[in-house]
Parts: C-alpha cells; sequence; structure tokens
C-alpha cells in the first residue's frame, strides 16, 4: 500500500505495528506487484478508487480495473493459490420486478449505475479470468462500508458530515454494512475454501433519514430536517459540476451521486448466512454507536456541529 497513508489506518497500525510487513506498491507496476505477491499463498486484495466524480472515469478503470489485471497476472506467475477480491454492490445489476438484489442480479452495461461501477464490474471480470487460468478465487460485494477508522473519506464521511450539521437527507435508501463484519467474511470465506463463488455482504437495508437520525442521536447533534425534492437536487448538482468544470476544481456532488442517493434499493445479504451458519451481521446500531464512539477519541481534529434546542 502508499506508505504515506499508513498512518491513517490509526488503530490497526498500533494494533498490529509488529505483526504488519507494509509495503509500498504501484500495482500498476509489474516489479511492484510481483514483488508484492513473491512466496505468498493466498492474496487478499481490498484496493479501489472510489469517486462518483465523471472526471475520475479514466482514472477508475485504470486504478481498478487495470491494476486488477495486473495483480492477477502476478498472482498467476508467482504461483499464489488463491485470491479473495473485494468488489463492491456497484458491480451487481439493478433490481428486477421489485425484488432485492442478490449475487445472480445480472448486470447490465445499458443501466451502470455509475463508473465507478463500471469500473468494479470489470476489475471482477479480470478476477473470473484468473479462476479460469487456474487461480482459486472468492469475491464478496459489500454494500456501504461503515465502521471505525478515517472520518474524511469514503463512506464514513457521513458520520462527519452529520456531526459537522448536515441539513439535508434524501429519500433513497442503501445497504450498510460493518467493516469488520466485511474482513470476518473474507477471512471465514477464505478458511470454509468456499472457492468460485460470489457474495454479497449486507447488514441492514435503510433508508438516508434513519441512517442519518440515527447517527445524530449517537452524536446528541440535530438531524438532517430537509429532503429537497429530486428534480432540485439535480439541478443543483448540475450548476455544482458546470461550475467546478470551469474553475478546473472537484465537485463535492454530482448526477451520478443524486440518483444514487434518491434511488430505493434493498440488498440481500443472506447467502453468507446460509453458506456460513456461524457467520452473523453486527446490529446496525452497533455499528453506528462504535464508529461515533471513535470518532468522539479521534485525534483528528472535530468541528463543531448544532446542539439540539
Amino acid at each position: 500500500r502508499d506508505a504515506q497513508r499508513i498512518g491513517n489506518q490509526g488503530v490497526l497500525s498500533k494494533a498490529f505495528q509488529n505483526s504488519i510487513d507494509w509495503m509500498p506498491c504501484d500495482l500498476m507496476q509489474w516489479g511492484d506487484a510481483d514483488r508484492l505477491v513473491e512466496g505468498a499463498d493466498v492474496v487478499f486484495h481490498c484496493a479501489a478508487l472510489i469517486s462518483y466524480d465523471p472526471k475520475d472515469q479514466a482514472q477508475l478503470m485504470h486504478q481498478n480495473a487495470q491494476s486488477t489485471a495486473r495483480l492477477v497476472d502476478a498472482c498467476l506467475a508467482a504461483g499464489v493459490r488463491r485470491l479473495v477480491h473485494v468488489s463492491s454492490i456497484a458491480a451487481l445489476g439493478p433490481p428486477r420486478d421489485n425484488e432485492p438484489v442478490h449475487e445472480d442480479t445480472p448486470w447490465n452495461e445499458k443501466e451502470a449505475s455509475s463508473y465507478y461501477g463500471q469500473s468494479k464490474f470489470a476489475a471482477e471480470l479480470e478476477v473470473w479470468r484468473g479462476q479460469e487460468e487456474g487461480l482459486e478465487v472468492i469475491v464478496v460485494n459489500p454494500s456501504v462500508i461503515l465502521g471505525t477508522g478515517a472520518f474524511e473519506t469514503g463512506s464514513n464521511q457521513m458520520f462527519r458530515k452529520v456531526q459537522r450539521g448536515l441539513m439535508f437527507y434524501s429519500s433513497g435508501s442503501l445497504g450498510v454494512v460493518d467493516v469488520r463484519d466485511v474482513a470476518k467474511a473474507c477471512l471465514m470465506l477464505h478458511q470454509g475454501n468456499c472457492i468460485g463463488q460470489r457474495f454479497l455482504l449486507n447488514g441492514a437495508n435503510l433508508t438516508f433519514k434513519v441512517l442519518f437520525d440515527e447517527m445524530a442521536s449517537c452524536l446528541a447533534c440535530r438531524p438532517p430536517a430537509y429532503c429537497p425534492p429530486f428534480w432540485l437536487a439535480r439541478f443543483t448538482a448540475l450548476l455544482l459540476q458546470g461550475w467546478s468544470n470551469l474553475r478546473g476544481t472537484r465537485n463535492f456532488i454530482s448526477a451520478e451521486t443524486v440518483k444514487a442517493a434518491y434511488t430505493r434499493k434493498h440488498y440481500d445479504g443472506s447467502r453468507i448466512l446460509r453458506t456460513l451458519p456461524s457467520f452473523q451481521y453486527r446490529p446496525w446500531t452497533q455499528t453506528v454507536a462504535d464508529g461515533v464512539a471513535h470518532l468522539l477519541y479521534s485525534p483528528e481534529p472535530r468541528p463543531t456541529y448544532r446542539p439540539k434546542p
């Protein structure tokens, strides 16, 4: 991984500092990828770029799909036995006939929700290609991952935004899963030799309103109170996107993120429960409570938030 980001792991770095060998690596460099997997029996591939900014389309395909192809090739060349790949629900197709999205929901290129989803789907194809060439493969497709860790990037930003006084919410829904459950699932699926299979990981289906209200309750701050109509949110996103294009800056909201935020989807993460009866998802309220506890005691500066009246 990037050595400059090791400090972002906080608790992980401190708890296992004597058990982890940190190796800076550029997966797009043949030598780096080969050196990384040399002598390994099993590789867990968890790295990916997450972005819904249209400016990042090429970078998403480069860092997610092409780097995965390079890693698969390195694993095959080095004689690695097994690859456990962390994909995403974004690599799954849209729901059919109001059914929950599951592992076998077919991909539909015309209805692909985002460039990020396209890049993760392309990355998965490389993993399955590795299986055809002799690599043992396990794939997990987690929903929105929440938990302790960095709160300025990724889906954990929601904690920080609510803490800072987020005023708006959307009418859509999302699936959430605890980061500890994702790690546990990867390990248990590997130990259970569940090769050649795909597992959607989802602990709960929630509306954004319910999730934000729970975060605000744990933070003892005011929850978001306003839900703008979809047309207004999309119009605002298009204006901001145009403004960011003129200024050459990054935009924090896009038409893709608005569409996702106003879409209601349900995800079925029960296959792993049937396959591994000893595996259980943590309650999502525990995930939120633990995340807030870590946020409040985080060494990062904590902005003020709007107190309850």
